[in-house]
C-alpha cells in the first residue's frame, strides 16, 4: 500500500474513533439532562400542591378570625368560656405585637415591618435585609432581626408560626450543580433557612412551626418594574393564636344555634 494511503486510512480510523466518543459524550450529557429536567418538573409539582394545600389552610384560618371580629356574629354569642377564650386572643395578639414593635425597632429602615390583618401578626421582611439577590443564605443582619423575633415567641409559647417565603416573578436561573431549581424551589429554601434560625431558641417548639414556599404567585404589589420586584421579595412570619379550644366553642355554639333555628 502507498504511503498516501496508509495515511488516509489512519486519519479515517481517528475520525471514526473521535466521532465515537463525541456521540457518546453527547448521549451521557443528553441523559443528564433528561433526568434533570424530569426531577425538576416532579420536584415543582410537588411543592405546588403543597403550597395550595396551606394556601386553603390559612385561607380558612383567616375567614374564621374574620368572623370572630364581626360585630354581629360577637353579639350572638351567650358561652361565658367561650367569650373569655375571644378576649384572651385579642390581648395575646395585642401583647406580641407591641413586643415585637420594641424587639424590631432598630430594623425599621432596613424593611422589616409588623403589622395584623385577618387575626393575624405579619413580620415582612425584604430581601435586602435577609438574603442576595437568588440566594437562600441568610445575611448576618438577617440573622439578628430573625433572632430577636425568636426571642419574642420563646416567651409567647401560644402562638403557632408560619414562615413564608416569595420571589418576584423572574425565572430563577439554575447552574450546574444548583441545589435550587426554581422560584418555588428558592422561595422554600428561604422559609427553611429562616425557621433554622428561629429554632435556635430552644423555647421555640419545632412542633409550633410550619415552612413553605408561595414563589412568585402572591406578590405584594402589582407591577413588573424593578421597585415593584423589589417589594415581592420578601420572607413574612405569620403569627396566629393557638386557639384550638376556642375552635372547639365555636362549633358547639354553631351545632346549638342550629337546634333552636
Amino acid at each position: 500500500m502507498k504511503k498516501g494511503k496508509i495515511v488516509g486510512a489512519a486519519m479515517l480510523g481517528a475520525v471514526v474513533v473521535l466521532w465515537g466518543g463525541v456521540s457518546c459524550v453527547s448521549m451521557k450529557k443528553y441523559r443528564e439532562t433528561q433526568t434533570r429536567a424530569l426531577r425538576c418538573e416532579t420536584g415543582s409539582a410537588t411543592l405546588r400542591a403543597e403550597n395550595e394545600q396551606l394556601r386553603e389552610q390559612r385561607a380558612a384560618l383567616e375567614a374564621q378570625y374574620q368572623a370572630l371580629d364581626s360585630t354581629h356574629y360577637a353579639e350572638g354569642l351567650t358561652n361565658a368560656e367561650l367569650r373569655t377564650l375571644l378576649k384572651e386572643r385579642t390581648r395575646i395578639l395585642t401583647e406580641v405585637r407591641t413586643l415585637l414593635g420594641e424587639a424590631l425597632r432598630d430594623f425599621d429602615s432596613e424593611g422589616l415591618t409588623v403589622s395584623e390583618r385577618g387575626g393575624m401578626i405579619y413580620v415582612s421582611v425584604d430581601e435586602k435585609l435577609l438574603f442576595e439577590l437568588g440566594k437562600a443564605e441568610v445575611s448576618p443582619a438577617g440573622e439578628r432581626a430573625v433572632m430577636k423575633v425568636g426571642e419574642v415567641l420563646a416567651r409567647n409559647p401560644a402562638i403557632r408560626i408560619m414562615v413564608e417565603g416569595h420571589t418576584d416573578n423572574l425565572p430563577y436561573r439554575s447552574k450546574e450543580g444548583d441545589q435550587i431549581i426554581d422560584n418555588w424551589d428558592l422561595s422554600v429554601h428561604r422559609a427553611t433557612a429562616v425557621v433554622r434560625i428561629l429554632l435556635r431558641n430552644r423555647g421555640i417548639a419545632p412542633k409550633r412551626i410550619t415552612a413553605a414556599g408561595r414563589s412568585q404567585y402572591v406578590p405584594l404589589v402589582g407591577g413588573t418594574d424593578p421597585e415593584a420586584r423589589a417589594q415581592n421579595r420578601r420572607t413574612e412570619i405569620i403569627l396566629t393564636p393557638d386557639m384550638d379550644r376556642l375552635s372547639e366553642l365555636l362549633e358547639r355554639a354553631g351545632r346549638m344555634t342550629d337546634a333552636t333555628r
